[in-house]
């Protein structure tokens, strides 16, 4: 496996990648992983349990910055070396390919993976299939570099964005195989790259945590409603409409309920909450490791999603399989037309509300607290909808495909 996020330092791609390789391992398939540094917000940077047992495996490039000269030496010809590819991690990406080649003289490997958070992992793969022959799958677990949606935006100019097209096409026509998490996602690849459907694609969803680590607990009843939304908000992903809905629904005397915001605080979303009078109802209760923070999702009744106002729901956020994991319902405030909404539709699992609209948010969590106060949250509970991102199902759709 080839990737930019991996252990230990765990964020959400990062915790996609490390809770594949560790079902891999349960199953007896041995995987390495050539990885690098994650200099951005983690939850954790040090190896700790249960993801100690991967170290062996795991090969993270570590280069000097040098000077500016060293730099500029090293960018040109790890650029030459990739195929004339210079965009931004190419140093690594040239280290992350040579490593690979000496792993591949030790050991005979069945597939090359290459993933997510960045591109530039399928730069190495593209490479290496060019090279060895290699059987390989390149997974997008978001959309590429030059195809992102309003309100998310890679700006490039003219010749940027037709370069990075280009670029796109040439690894996605490259790959053996190209695996998105989401139809919805797939799709709007191909409505970007036509030509991806007459190639292999497969749908494989983000991967629960295995079982031996995840332990199950039931709900206790409590005062109040708890919900928590685990992960940060931004101006893309804008709770404004959520709150302003809580805001009407105490106003009309429904006040038993609480929000938790598990994640890094950040001043917008407490300028919201102070906005609509909120303190005594949303709390941002800080940043916890993964393996604490799914835990302490099981303190909920329901857990709560919000997304970015898209005009289709393309994203499958990886907190929604955790969310799926714990057997609390979800509560989706997300596209009425996207992943979330027909997951939820589909299999049961929760409820999903117009993320556009604040009556049909407040409806949602009309029926929750009703749901809530007859004790029949149970409702919104399905079997079904973890099934489909067990690590059982999971693999299985990974070693049928290779």
């Amino acid at each position: 496996m080839i990737t930019t996020g991996y252990l230990p330092y765990l964020f959400s791609e990062n915790l996609c990648n490390a809770k594949l390789v560790y079902a891999f391992h349960e199953t007896g398939i041995q995987v390495d992983v050539i990885s690098r540094v994650d200099e951005g917000p983690v939850y954790e940077s040090e190896w700790q349990t249960p993801w100690k047992e991967l170290r062996n495996g795991a090969y993270e490039i570590h280069y000097p910055l040098g000077s500016c000269i060293r730099r500029a030496v090293d960018v040109a010809y790890s650029g030459w070396v990739m195929d004339n590819h210079y965009e931004a991690g190419v140093r690594w990406a040239r280290r992350a390919y040579e490593q690979a080649l000496k792993l591949m003289k030790i050991h005979h490997y069945d597939a090359l993976l290459t993933r997510s958070p960045t591109d530039i992992s399928h730069v190495v793969g593209m490479k290496l299939k060019e090279k060895t022959g290699i059987k390989w799958l390149a997974n997008w677990n978001d959309p590429a570099d030059p195809i992102w949606p309003e309100p998310y935006k890679h700006t490039y100019s003219t010749g940027g964005q037709r370069k990075k097209e280009k670029q796109t096409a040439q690894l996605l026509k490259m790959a053996d195989v190209n695996t998105f998490p989401s139809e919805t996602l797939r799709d709007h690849f191909i409505e970007h790259f036509p030509f991806l459907k007459d190639k292999l694609t497969e749908v494989i969803p983000h991967i629960g945590l295995s079982d031996s680590i995840f332990k199950h607990k039931p709900i206790q009843k409590a005062r109040i409603l708890r919900m928590c939304h685990s992960g940060n908000l931004s101006a893309e992903r804008n709770p404004e409409l959520t709150f302003k809905a809580m805001r009407a629904l105490i106003d009309e005397g429904q006040d038993k309920f609480r929000l938790d915001i598990m994640g890094y605080a950040n001043d917008y979303t407490q300028e919201l909450i102070e906005k609509y009078g909120l303190q005594h109802h949303v709390k941002m209760i800080g940043s916890y490791t993964y393996i604490e923070a799914i835990n302490k999702m099981l303190d909920y009744d329901v857990l709560v999603l919000i997304e970015a106002q898209l005009r289709r729901g393309i994203f499958f956020a990886s907190k929604f399989t955790d969310y799926a994991q714990t057997g609390r319902p979800i509560f989706a405030i997300s596209p009425i037309e996207g992943f979330a909404a027909t997951m939820l539709s589909d299999y049961g699992g929760g409820i999903s509300a117009d993320n556009t609209s604040e009556k049909d948010i407040m409806n949602g969590l009309k029926l929750l607290l009703s749901a809530w106060e007859t004790g029949n949250l149970a409702q919104y509970v399905s079997d079904g909808l973890y099934k489909m991102f067990s690590p059982q199902f999971v693999i299985e759709k990974y070693t049928q495909m290779i």
